[in-house]
């Protein structure tokens, strides 16, 4: 059986909090935007994450909406 991988590169996706591109494209709703308790109010402090790895259907519509190529999905 195959595990599914997803990756985000922190470093790239920045803004997640204005962009949330990947986040209307996902149909099985794979990712979600939390932020790291540090503080709910800073922006920088908001991650997209992929929450439920396990419903990705490895459509990589996530990974072709990223505007910053910040998002990778693997089999495993």
């Amino acid at each position: 059986m195959s595990k599914t991988k997803i990756k985000v590169d922190y470093s790239k996706c920045t803004a997640p909090v204005d962009c949330k591109q990947c986040l209307g494209v996902c149909q099985p709703a794979v990712l979600i935007l939390t932020f790291t308790d540090k503080d709910f109010y800073n922006p920088k402090d908001w991650k997209i994450f992929p929450a439920f790895p396990g419903l990705c259907i490895g459509c990589n519509l996530c990974v072709d909406k990223c505007p910053e190529n910040a998002i990778t999905v693997s089999l495993k």
